[in-house]
């Protein structure tokens, strides 16, 4: 049996006016060691549900259980939550406040009672694996977006979080970016890491999850294995998001008769090159 490390029980939440839950009983699992992508459009209540995932909102109505243990809000219980559970927001700025590169990730592992030695040796160990030796002595502020993001996950990897949650990690980036930050969560989810992206990447979703959470207005509309959600044109129309241009194709072609109609649906297009290649 699958065991779950986050478990959501009709969850509500609402902003200050308190008339438009941003979250609406909601209810979901995410299975321990998954990669997990969350899809939805604009205000769908995605960072909302991520911000009460770590304590930094309490929700208003409901539940959210850690490894099965429900969230106390007591600031102790807190700091320890959020050694477990890491979100990099789509905003770096927001999570980057000390002077340089180094003292912005030195600053978690000291406040877990490491000792100097012990957290340099993190720290630099962090740094090297994320490449980002060159500019460690560098402002924060005065590095590109790119840069930025880098900084802010190793923020949160040198925390050895049990849950790594990314906040639509890829906006804004270069496409070079792209590729070292999606090898590197390839990395992490390969190393038994739970791994839960946002994403308005329907191409990237289909396949790179395991398991897929789509939603609108604070509800979960679908949860399922990516292939059969972003294949069924009802359930995409119910959730405001299109079909993968993968799957637009391979269904073009299989109506051309250009490919076998028996063979499952690709989960990328260098799958569907060699169903094309099978059938020339």
């Amino acid at each position: 049996m699958d065991e779950m490390i986050l478990e959501a029980r009709h969850v509500s939440y609402a902003y200050d006016d308190g008339h438009t839950p941003s979250l609406n009983d909601l209810s979901l699992s995410v299975k321990k060691g998954s990669r997990t992508v969350f899809m939805g459009a604009n205000g769908s209540g995605k960072s909302t549900f991520f911000l009460c995932c770590n304590g930094i909102l309490r929700p208003d109505a409901g539940q959210i259980s850690i490894a099965g243990k429900p969230i106390v809000y007591k600031r102790k219980e807190l700091l320890k939550l959020r050694r477990k559970v890491g979100i990099v927001f789509q905003n770096p700025d927001v999570q980057l406040l000390s002077a340089s590169v180094y003292q912005e990730i030195a600053f978690g592992p000291l406040n877990l009672g490491l000792t100097e030695t012990e957290a340099r040796a993190r720290v630099e160990d962090m740094i090297a694996r994320m490449g980002i030796t060159p500019f460690k002595d560098r402002p924060a502020h005065a590095l590109s977006g790119g840069q930025k993001k880098q900084v802010a996950l190793a923020d949160i990897l040198v925390m050895a979080p049990d849950i790594l949650i990314l906040d639509e990690p890829f906006a804004a980036l270069d496409p070079g970016h792209v590729r070292t930050l999606r090898a590197l969560t390839d990395h992490l989810s390969d190393t038994g890491m739970t791994v839960i992206v946002a994403t308005h990447d329907v191409d990237h979703a289909l396949e790179w999850a395991d398991d897929l959470i789509l939603m609108k207005e604070g509800r979960v509309v679908a949860q399922g294995e990516p292939i059969r959600l972003l294949s069924d044109e009802r359930v995409l129309e119910k959730a405001d998001i299109h079909m993968p241009e993968v799957l637009k194709l391979y269904r073009k072609l299989i109506g051309k008769g250009l490919i076998d109609a028996a063979l499952p649906a690709p989960k990328s297009f260098d799958e569907l090159e060699r169903y094309i290649e099978r059938k020339a």
